[in-house]
């Protein structure tokens, strides 16, 4: 599974949001681009971990969890 991740520096503090989709993650850029004090803003596509797919993969780490 993919998700959308909306870094930026806001008053020399690190911040993100975390979307489902790419046009969310654009817009809410766009609109942290038009904020006063905010530095730099980046949005990157990053694999998430799927629980159900690890424990296929590793049954015996899961035991009844």
């Amino acid at each position: 599974m993919v998700e959308y991740c909306v870094y930026w520096l806001e008053n020399g503090e690190p911040m993100h949001e975390v979307f489902s989709s790419l046009a969310a993650a654009e817009m809410y850029s766009c609109a942290i681009r038009g904020k006063e004090n905010v530095e730099w803003v980046e949005v990157s596509e990053e694999e998430t971990i799927d629980l159900d797919e690890l424990e296929d993969m590793f049954p015996d780490d899961f035991c009844g969890v």
